[in-house]
């Protein structure tokens, strides 16, 4: 297996696909339209300005995950930045080591720009993120699903 980690470009079919992605995995239950959810990405990736970034894992040439490092997450929960977001990996592709090494890139992205803390939320993935070395700060309730909240010290 041949694995890359590049930055996603606007206008892509890679782009495309990691639309799909990222609507489906959270945007699906209804909380956007993927036409908005599409539009919003693709504005990101348009606007990348050297801090905020998306990445695509290429696996043997083949689009095989997703992750962004953004400013903001969801509404304001918390006062913090940046974050680790919108991590995915394609089903054919899971199990791989795909998804730790985009978490890495985006680590390694975020140390680049001088971020000592990175941040994330997350549903189900806890166990994922502290074999990382991920850090739980928090559990809450937001818009009724129970989430994490995570950090990564990254000095």
């Amino acid at each position: 297996m041949t694995l890359t980690i590049r930055r996603l470009d606007a206008d892509t079919p890679e782009a495309e696909l990691a639309a799909r992605w990222r609507y489906d995995a959270f945007f699906a239950d209804g909380s956007d339209t993927f036409e908005n959810s599409r539009a919003a990405l693709m504005d990101f990736l348009r606007r990348q300005d050297g801090h905020e970034v998306g990445l695509v894992a290429m696996c043997d040439g083949r689009p095989a995950g997703l992750c962004l490092f953004v400013r903001a997450e969801i509404d304001p929960k918390h006062d913090l930045t940046p974050w680790l977001a919108a991590l995915f990996v394609a089903p054919d592709f899971r199990k791989r080591g795909i998804g730790a090494a985009l978490v890495r890139a985006i680590e390694d992205h975020a140390r680049l720009v001088g971020t000592a803390t990175l941040h994330l939320y997350t549903l189900e993935a806890e166990p994922f993120y502290a074999r990382l070395g991920w850090q739980t700060r928090e559990r809450f309730d937001w818009h009724g699903e129970r989430m994490v909240l995570m950090t990564r010290e990254l000095g």
